[in-house]
């Protein structure tokens, strides 16, 4: 069942906007400007992963703020006086009542009182610490609840890391011929919870009782329950993270600018209107908006916009693409074929030449390709993002007309144009 738990990280709301577009009669020619057409107030539905976004960075940020405050705050203590006992540097402090070290220092509060045998346990088992390096793993635990705070496994492990040091030091120390009853007075004696000093390994962090079971066990059971655990952890943890792992890529935003409408029709063939089809495959492919391919429309119905109102949205919504779908005539109804048009002189003209060719080649399958060409129109020329017509077949010819206006093909077309967008965005 893991693999199949997601956990969410950002999940964008489809943002699918209303304004009319361009009129295009012919793939080459532009249309009029019309004057004094009213039209709609739009209405913009903003994505919402710039929020998540933001809680996940803010709480990533406190985190490693915390992180670099409790490194500063040890290294403060590292400047005390010290004295030197065997390979440990020991510090008092007034910081915790809790004996830890971090790498060769260990702190101790100047109210501690210890007999010898308390002394030689702690002093033992602090060095264990400092041999087998566990305060690099404390740091890299930190460092990794920084960017994955939000998986819950990751708390988890950091706990099982905790008590894997704890069990390793008490059977080292044990094993260097401390009396293991003494011992565990030690532990008892010294374990009360209280304030520690972050970062740091100590003598009396994990429960006492945990401890004294694994003290009393053998060697052999106590090595492999802990690979047990840790072994048991590890796969949990990596099984988590990487199902509740959403692509972070952020969305490929595109503008699609639906032909004509209103009192623009487009194209007329066989009393079919151009405005008509393009709206209905706009329309599709609006529906398959997600967090991969944002979809933003020009008009979801029938109306009419100037030019120059499309060419201001779209420098507004300042998308990664913009798509002016249409559908072509020709007075040889022979012609067929599906063809892009892009602006050379545009600062994105690479960039409009490769999404060209990218969406051309996902419509071999319902039309033959014409190719790109070169276009001086208004909204490739008064627009500051990389732009594309796409003209989807013919109207005059037969074939392609009878794509054009079946439902089922319309669907798959949207499809293969939503499949074009999806190889752009990952391509990016």
């Amino acid at each position: 069942m893991a693999p199949l738990l997601e956990i969410e990280i950002f999940k964008t709301i489809p943002s699918i906007t209303e304004i009319p577009i361009q009129s295009f009669s012919d793939s080459v020619a532009e249309s009029q400007n019309i004057d004094e057409v009213t039209y709609k107030n739009v209405e913009t539905v903003s994505p919402s992963a710039s929020i998540w976004i933001y809680i996940y960075l803010a709480i990533s940020l406190f985190l490693v703020f915390r992180f670099l405050k409790n490194s500063f705050e040890i290294y403060q203590l590292t400047k005390g006086k010290h004295k030197r006992i065997g390979k440990l540097k020991i510090i008092k402090n007034n910081d915790s009542e809790l004996v830890s070290s971090f790498f060769n220092y260990m702190f101790i509060s100047e109210n501690q009182v210890l007999n010898t045998e308390d002394f030689e346990s702690i002093i033992k088992h602090e060095t264990v610490h400092f041999e087998e390096k566990h305060t690099l793993d404390i740091i890299m635990i930190e460092l990794i609840i920084c960017a994955f705070w939000f998986n819950p496994f990751v708390w988890l492990y950091k706990k099982a890391v905790l008590q894997n040091h704890e069990y390793i030091a008490d059977d080292k120390s044990v094993s260097s011929g401390i009396d293991i009853e003494n011992y565990s007075n030690t532990i008892i004696n010294l374990g009360h919870k209280e304030y520690r000093i972050p970062l740091t390994s100590g003598f009396n962090f994990i429960q006492i009782k945990n401890r004294i079971i694994m003290l009393h066990q053998s060697k052999s059971s106590v090595l492999k329950q802990t690979l047990k655990i840790t072994s048991v952890i590890l796969l949990f943890a990596g099984i988590f993270v990487f199902s509740s792992y959403k692509d972070l890529k952020a969305p490929l935003v595109v503008v699609l600018d639906v032909g004509h409408g209103g009192i623009d029709p487009g194209n007329l063939s066989d009393s079919i209107l151009e405005k008509d089809v393009v709206l209905n495959i706009s329309n599709l492919l609006a529906s398959l908006s997600d967090e991969n391919v944002e979809i933003i429309l020009t008009r979801h119905e029938d109306e009419f916009l100037e030019l120059s109102e499309r060419a201001e949205f779209i420098n507004i919504k300042n998308p990664d693409l913009f798509l002016s779908l249409h559908s072509n005539a020709h007075h040889d109804e022979s012609i067929s074929g599906t063809e892009a048009y892009y602006n050379s002189e545009n600062e994105h003209s690479d960039i409009s030449l490769k999404y060209a060719n990218i969406l051309v080649e996902h419509q071999k399958n319902y039309f033959s390709s014409r190719g790109i060409k070169k276009a001086n129109l208004y909204l490739l020329r008064n627009t500051s993002v990389p732009g594309v017509y796409l003209e989807l077949g013919f109207m005059t010819n037969k074939s392609d007309r009878v794509v054009l206006t079946d439902k089922d093909q319309q669907i798959k077309i949207a499809q293969s144009i939503y499949d074009g967008l999806l190889e752009i965005r990952n391509n990016k």
